[in-house]
C-alpha cells in the first residue's frame, strides 16, 4: 500500500505487517526529508565553511611517528644557524606591513628657517640631535590624456614618386582601437580579475576623465583583444593535453534564454589552466575537448557521468576527489545522526591529508612521495574501507550517512588510485581553487550575451588563471605579451609568449620558486 492511496483513517491498514511496511516507509521518507531540510538550512542560514573543529589525540602521535622514517625517506640536510638578536615587541599588536622598495619614494625636509637655528639664550647656532620621520603613502588619481599622432606625408610634385611618411610607432596592441595599452588592460582586468560588470567600469572611467565610452564600445575591445590572445590560449590548451594527469570540473554561468556551462581544465604539473565554454553539460562537452589526449592519462574529476563516455573512448584513467568523498560526512555530520561514526572517517581522512601536507613540508621528490604513501597512507585506506563496509551500527538506508558510505565504496578504485604514483594528486582542489574566481564574478555580471561572449570569456579567464597559478602579475604579463605579438606576424609562433615560458625567460631558462602572488592575510 501507497501513502497516497490513504485518504483517512479508515483507509488504514488492519493487517500487522502492512502497517509495519507502511510505518518503515514514513521513517525512511521522514529521515530522508529530514536531512534535507538540515541541509537546506544550513545552506541557507549557516556557515559556508567545511572546516570541522574535532579534538584529535592522535595528532602528535602521527606527526612523531612521520618524523622517525624522514632519515629513511626524505634527503639529508644540513642544519643552518642563524643568530637573531632579541627584540621587544609590543604584545597584541601585529605591526604594520613593509612598503616595497619599488614604490617610487620622494623625501620632505621639513627644516627651520636659518635666523632660527640659533639659541633664544644667546649661546650660539643649534645643534641636530635626532630626526623624527613619518611615511605617508600617497594615491595619486587615474589622468586620462589625449595622445594624437600625426603623421605628415612626403612626395616629390615632378617625378610623382610614391609619397613617403615615417613609420607609425606600435602604440596600441591593436590597430583602430582608441585605447591604449593601460586603458585596454583596466577594462579588461576590472571585469575578469576583479569582477567588475561593464556598466561600473564605464561609470568609473566617466568619473574619473569625463570621457563616456559606451559598453558596445568596451565589448568590441575585448573581443578584438581576444583575436591574439586565443594563439596563446592555444598553446595553454596544448599544455593540458600533454600532461599526465588533467583535473577537470564544471559550473554554470547565466546565459540569456538558458544556462551554459564552463569547464576548467588544469594540468597535472599545476602550470596552465584552461576553461572551455560549453552549451551543455552533456557527455559531448569533456568528450569534444579531451579529443587527442594520450591513452593512460589520468582524469581526476568529481565521478559525474558525463566523463564515462571520454574515459573509455579515449582510454583514461579515472580518479576520484578525496574532498567529495569527505564533504559526503560532513554534510552527514550536520544531520545530528551517527555523529561518532562519520568523525572517525573523517578521521581517516585527516590522517591521509596530514601524510601530504607532511611531503610537502619536507620538500619531497616524487620518489619519495610514492614510498611514505605506500608505507602510511595504504594501511589508513584499508583500515578505512574496513570500517565503511563494516559501521558496527546500525544505518538507515535513506541516511546522509549511507549515502555517504555507499559514495566512497562506490567510486573506492578510483579514490585510492593516488596511491600508484608519487606525483598524483589526491583530490581536486587545484581545479576548485581554479574556479572560484568564477564563481565569485558571475555574482556581479549581467548574463552572457551569447555564446561567442562565452568563448572569449573563457580565454580571458584562462591567461589570469594560468598568470596565478604561476604567481605571475596578469598585468604586467598581458602587458608585455600584447605589445609584443603587435609587432608579430599572425602565422608566427607564440609559444615563447606563454605565461611559463615568459616566466622562464626572465628567470634564466628556469622555473622560479613559486611565491604567494598575494602576502598572507594576519
Amino acid at each position: 500500500m501507497k501513502t497516497t492511496d490513504i485518504k483517512s483513517i479508515n483507509d488504514l491498514p488492519t493487517d500487522v505487517n502492512q502497517l509495519k511496511h507502511l510505518m518503515w516507509s514514513l521513517i525512511l521518507d521522514n529521515r530522508k526529508l529530514t536531512d534535507e531540510n538540515i541541509l537546506l538550512r544550513k545552506e541557507v542560514f549557516g556557515k559556508k565553511s567545511e572546516k570541522q573543529t574535532v579534538a584529535d589525540d592522535c595528532q602528535l602521535e602521527m606527526i612523531e611517528l612521520l618524523s622517525q622514517i624522514v632519515p629513511n625517506v626524505a634527503p639529508t640536510q644540513k642544519d643552518e644557524y642563524i643568530d637573531v638578536k632579541a627584540t621587544k615587541r609590543r604584545k597584541n599588536h601585529p605591526g604594520r606591513n613593509a612598503i616595497p622598495d619599488s614604490v617610487e619614494t620622494h623625501e620632505h625636509l621639513i627644516d627651520l628657517p636659518e635666523d632660527h637655528k640659533n639659541c633664544n639664550n644667546g649661546c650660539g647656532p643649534l645643534k641636530q640631535i635626532g630626526e623624527q620621520k613619518r611615511t605617508v603613502i600617497v594615491r595619486i588619481p587615474a589622468k586620462y590624456e589625449r595622445h594624437i599622432y600625426i603623421q605628415p606625408v612626403y612626395a616629390c610634385n615632378k617625378c610623382k614618386d610614391t609619397p613617403v611618411a615615417q613609420e607609425m610607432p606600435v602604440v596600441s596592441p591593436l590597430p583602430r582601437i582608441i585605447p591604449d595599452i593601460n586603458l585596454l588592460l583596466f577594462v579588461i582586468l576590472s571585469k575578469y580579475q576583479f569582477h567588475q560588470p561593464l556598466y561600473r567600469i564605464q561609470r568609473l572611467i566617466y568619473h574619473e576623465s569625463q570621457i563616456w565610452f559606451t559598453r558596445s564600445t568596451m565589448v568590441g575591445w575585448i573581443a578584438e583583444i581576444c583575436v591574439p590572445l586565443k594563439r596563446i590560449y592555444n598553446h595553454l590548451v596544448s599544455a593540458v593535453k600533454n600532461s599526465f594527469c588533467i583535473h577537470s570540473d564544471d559550473s554554470k554561468i547565466k546565459r540569456c534564454g538558458h544556462t551554459s556551462y564552463m569547464w576548467p581544465y588544469v594540468n597535472g604539473e599545476q602550470t596552465a589552466a584552461v576553461f572551455d565554454y560549453r552549451e551543455t553539460r552533456s557527455a559531448a562537452a569533456p568528450r569534444e575537448f579531451l579529443k587527442g589526449v594520450k591513452p593512460g592519462t589520468y582524469l581526476m574529476t568529481d565521478c559525474y557521468s558525463s566523463y564515462n563516455d571520454s574515459v573509455k573512448k579515449y582510454q583514461l584513467i579515472q580518479m576520484a576527489c578525496m574532498m567529495h568523498v569527505r564533504r559526503e560526512f560532513i554534510e552527514a555530520i550536520e544531520t545530528k545522526y551517527h555523529i561518532e561514526y562519520n568523525r572517525k572517517i573523517l578521521r581517516f581522512i585527516r590522517h591521509l591529508y596530514r601524510i601530504e601536507r607532511f611531503a610537502n613540508e619536507k620538500g619531497f621528490s616524487v620518489e619519495q612521495r610514492f614510498d611514505i604513501r605506500q608505507r602510511c597512507s595504504k594501511v589508513i585506506l584499508e583500515q578505512m574501507k574496513d570500517s565503511l563496509m563494516n559501521p558496527g551500527i546500525t544505518i538507515v538506508p535513506q541516511s546522509r550517512t549511507a549515502k555517504a558510505i555507499n559514495y566512497a565504496l562506490g567510486h573506492w578504485d578510483r579514490i585510492i588510485r593516488f596511491l600508484e604514483r608519487g606525483d598524483l594528486p589526491i583530490d581536486n582542489g587545484i581545479d576548485e581553487r581554479v574556479i572560484r574566481d568564477l564563481a565569485i564574478g558571475r555574482k556581479n555580471w549581467i548574463p552572457v550575451m551569447s555564446d561567442e561572449g562565452g568563448k572569449r570569456m573563457a580565454i580571458l579567464y584562462s591567461i589570469i588563471a594560468t598568470c596565478k597559478l604561476n604567481c605571475i602579475n596578469p598585468e604586467e604579463y598581458l602587458k608585455d605579451i600584447l605589445m609584443r605579438m603587435a609587432i608579430r606576424p599572425a602565422e608566427a609562433d607564440v609559444s615563447d609568449l606563454t605565461p611559463v615560458e615568459w616566466l622562464k625567460a626572465r628567470n634564466g631558462g628556469k622555473l622560479p620558486e613559486k611565491k604567494p602572488l598575494y602576502p598572507s592575510v594576519r
